[in-house]
């Protein structure tokens, strides 16, 4: 695999007691999608893997929200298939939502 997309390493492990309460404060926090901005079924998506480095689990930082609705979470954070990960996704979100903003604008000049 190269940089940029990353298989998850597939360990046995229990979710950290404190995690339903980091993931409804993150979701209080950034309830909308990074890519597209939808609050529309969030998902809270680690950057790092809970597999790969359990030690960040409860992290802030690993933490971006990526919707279900659009399938951004699949799509971006796994890449389209469950066992991969894109260690760049914060970038990708930005790349992505510039994108889309710049789609707004040009569609309103279209119509007006």
């Amino acid at each position: 695999m190269n940089d940029t997309v990353r298989e998850l390493v597939v360990k046995p492990l229990t979710r950290s007691s404190g995690w339903s309460k980091v993931r409804k404060e993150h979701l209080k926090r950034h309830p909308e999608c990074a890519i597209c901005g939808t609050k529309d079924q969030p998902a809270v998506h680690h950057i790092v893997p809970f597999g790969e480095d359990p030690h960040l689990e409860l992290n802030p930082v690993n933490l971006i929200t990526l919707c279900r609705k659009y399938k951004h979470h699949f799509t971006f954070g796994h890449l389209m298939k469950w066992k991969l990960y894109n260690p760049e996704i914060v970038q990708s979100a930005q790349y992505y939502q510039e994108l889309i903003q710049k789609a707004k604008r040009i569609d309103l000049d279209l119509t007006t």
